[in-house]
């Protein structure tokens, strides 16, 4: 059985260092404003979101759970040992004041996507979206066409091109 959760405006839910609140600051005709909780945008957001998904699942990740950013899988065999591990990862969301955005969230079902692949019981396999985007791909009828194809991230479908 698996669950995907999707954490609710990720990086929303951090709050800011109160030394580290006016070196957010921007000014509008009404005031000057700080960010009181990390906006996007920061340099070094992502990598602050993770750190704080990792500290929170830390003794889950790699056995129940996996985490990319704001992504979350709960995995188990049986429907019974399921609801207990997702009651643990509810605690510790709880426990962190962290909210998930229920219209991403599936909850007991035997696949879904996650990062763009489709997981499932017998693996993780590429998503049929991606498949469908290479096989609608026209072949290049000409070595200047083949060449756009390597150079020019325009005439290339794949969200893996330059």
């Amino acid at each position: 059985m698996l669950s995907f959760l999707d954490a609710f405006s990720g990086y929303h839910q951090i709050p800011m260092s109160p030394v580290d609140e006016e070196k957010t600051a921007f000014i509008t005709p009404h005031s000057l404003y700080c960010y009181k909780v990390m906006p996007f945008g920061l340099k070094n957001v992502g990598a602050t979101y993770q750190r704080l998904m990792t500290k929170i699942f830390k003794p889950l990740i790699g056995h129940t759970v996996e985490v990319y950013i704001d992504d979350i899988v709960v995995k188990r065999k049986t429907r019974e040992e399921h609801v207990l591990h997702l009651q643990e990862v509810f605690h510790l969301l709880r426990k962190y004041g962290m909210k998930l955005n229920p219209s991403k969230c599936a909850f007991g079902v035997s696949a879904g996507k996650f990062l763009g692949f489709m997981v499932s019981q017998r693996g993780i396999e590429v998503s049929p979206d991606q498949v469908k985007a290479v096989m609608e791909t026209p072949s290049p009828m000409s070595k200047k066409e083949l060449q756009r194809l390597t150079v020019d991230p325009q005439f290339c479908p794949f969200s893996t091109c330059l």
